[in-house]
Protein backbone atom coordinates (compact mmCIF):
# COMPACT_ATOMS: atom_id res chain seq x y z
CA UNK A 1 0.00 0.00 0.00
CA UNK A 2 2.81 2.51 0.66
CA UNK A 3 3.91 2.21 -2.99
CA UNK A 4 0.37 2.98 -4.14
CA UNK A 5 0.20 6.03 -1.89
CA UNK A 6 3.57 7.26 -3.14
CA UNK A 7 2.46 6.77 -6.76
CA UNK A 8 -0.82 8.59 -6.13
CA UNK A 9 1.06 11.47 -4.53
CA UNK A 10 3.37 11.74 -7.56
CA UNK A 11 0.38 11.82 -9.93
CA UNK A 12 -1.49 14.37 -7.79
CA UNK A 13 1.52 16.69 -7.54
CA UNK A 14 2.15 16.52 -11.27
CA UNK A 15 -1.53 17.03 -12.10
CA UNK A 16 -1.71 20.04 -9.78
CA UNK A 17 1.23 21.67 -11.52
CA UNK A 18 -0.10 20.79 -14.98
CA UNK A 19 -3.53 22.18 -14.13
CA UNK A 20 -1.99 25.36 -12.75
CA UNK A 21 0.00 25.81 -15.97
CA UNK A 22 -3.13 25.30 -18.03
CA UNK A 23 -4.86 27.98 -15.96
CA UNK A 24 -1.96 30.37 -16.57
CA UNK A 25 -2.36 29.82 -20.31
CA UNK A 26 -6.03 30.80 -20.05
CA UNK A 27 -5.05 33.97 -18.18
CA UNK A 28 -2.63 34.89 -20.96
CA UNK A 29 -5.35 34.22 -23.52
CA UNK A 30 -7.64 36.80 -21.93
CA UNK A 31 -5.09 39.41 -22.99
CA UNK A 32 -5.28 38.29 -26.63
CA UNK A 33 -8.01 38.62 -29.21
CA UNK A 34 -8.15 35.38 -31.17
CA UNK A 35 -10.97 33.68 -33.10
CA UNK A 36 -10.27 30.31 -31.42
CA UNK A 37 -9.25 29.28 -27.93
CA UNK A 38 -5.55 29.45 -28.58
CA UNK A 39 -4.69 28.39 -25.02
CA UNK A 40 -6.38 25.01 -25.52
CA UNK A 41 -4.57 24.48 -28.80
CA UNK A 42 -1.26 25.47 -27.23
CA UNK A 43 -1.57 23.25 -24.16
CA UNK A 44 -2.64 20.30 -26.32
CA UNK A 45 0.35 20.76 -28.61
CA UNK A 46 2.73 21.39 -25.70
CA UNK A 47 1.35 18.43 -23.74
CA UNK A 48 1.83 16.13 -26.74
CA UNK A 49 5.33 17.46 -27.29
CA UNK A 50 6.25 16.98 -23.62
CA UNK A 51 4.78 13.46 -23.55
CA UNK A 52 6.82 12.54 -26.62
CA UNK A 53 10.00 14.02 -25.18
CA UNK A 54 9.52 12.34 -21.80
CA UNK A 55 8.53 8.98 -23.32
CA UNK A 56 11.60 9.00 -25.55
CA UNK A 57 13.82 9.87 -22.58
CA UNK A 58 12.26 7.11 -20.47
CA UNK A 59 13.06 4.52 -23.15
CA UNK A 60 16.74 4.99 -22.39
CA UNK A 61 16.34 5.58 -18.64
CA UNK A 62 13.14 3.93 -17.37
CA UNK A 63 11.86 5.65 -14.25
CA UNK A 64 8.33 4.83 -13.07
CA UNK A 65 8.22 7.77 -10.64
CA UNK A 66 9.23 10.24 -13.34
CA UNK A 67 6.65 8.77 -15.74
CA UNK A 68 3.89 9.03 -13.15
CA UNK A 69 4.82 12.58 -12.17
CA UNK A 70 5.43 14.02 -15.64
CA UNK A 71 3.33 12.05 -18.15
CA UNK A 72 0.39 10.82 -16.08
CA UNK A 73 0.35 13.77 -13.68
CA UNK A 74 1.74 16.91 -15.30
CA UNK A 75 0.77 16.23 -18.91
CA UNK A 76 -2.54 14.78 -17.77
CA UNK A 77 -3.24 17.90 -15.72
CA UNK A 78 -2.12 20.14 -18.54
CA UNK A 79 -4.16 18.27 -21.12
CA UNK A 80 -5.67 14.87 -21.72
CA UNK A 81 -4.63 15.23 -25.33
CA UNK A 82 -1.03 14.28 -24.52
CA UNK A 83 -1.81 10.62 -23.82
CA UNK A 84 -3.84 10.36 -27.01
CA UNK A 85 -1.04 11.96 -29.02
CA UNK A 86 1.51 9.54 -27.60
CA UNK A 87 -0.69 6.52 -28.39
CA UNK A 88 -1.21 7.68 -31.98
CA UNK A 89 2.53 8.35 -32.42
CA UNK A 90 3.42 4.84 -31.22
CA UNK A 91 0.98 3.30 -33.71
CA UNK A 92 2.43 5.40 -36.53
CA UNK A 93 5.98 4.43 -35.52
CA UNK A 94 4.92 0.78 -35.68
CA UNK A 95 3.45 1.43 -39.15
CA UNK A 96 -0.02 0.56 -37.91
CA UNK A 97 -1.50 3.28 -40.10
CA UNK A 98 -5.09 2.01 -40.23
CA UNK A 99 -5.22 1.54 -36.46
CA UNK A 100 -3.70 5.00 -35.93
CA UNK A 101 -6.22 6.55 -38.34
CA UNK A 102 -9.12 4.81 -36.58
CA UNK A 103 -7.78 5.84 -33.16
CA UNK A 104 -7.59 9.46 -34.29
CA UNK A 105 -11.07 9.41 -35.83
CA UNK A 106 -12.64 7.70 -32.80
CA UNK A 107 -10.97 10.09 -30.38
CA UNK A 108 -12.07 13.18 -32.26
CA UNK A 109 -15.60 11.97 -32.96
CA UNK A 110 -15.89 10.54 -29.43
CA UNK A 111 -14.60 13.62 -27.64
CA UNK A 112 -16.44 16.16 -29.76
CA UNK A 113 -19.58 14.01 -29.79
CA UNK A 114 -19.50 13.58 -26.01
CA UNK A 115 -18.93 17.30 -25.56
CA UNK A 116 -21.87 18.07 -27.84
CA UNK A 117 -24.17 15.55 -26.14
CA UNK A 118 -23.15 16.73 -22.66
CA UNK A 119 -23.71 20.34 -23.65
CA UNK A 120 -27.12 19.72 -25.23
CA UNK A 121 -28.38 17.43 -22.44
CA UNK A 122 -27.20 19.81 -19.72
CA UNK A 123 -28.61 22.82 -21.54
CA UNK A 124 -32.00 21.12 -21.79
CA UNK A 125 -31.82 19.92 -18.19
CA UNK A 126 -31.15 23.37 -16.72
CA UNK A 127 -33.61 25.28 -18.91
Amino acid sequence: MPNLMQNLLLVMLGASLGGACRYLFTLIETQLSTPIQISTLLVNIIGGLLAGIIAAYLLSKPDQALRLFLIVGFCGGLTTFSSFSLEAMKLLQNREFLTAFLLIIFHFIGAIGATFIGFIVTQRFIS
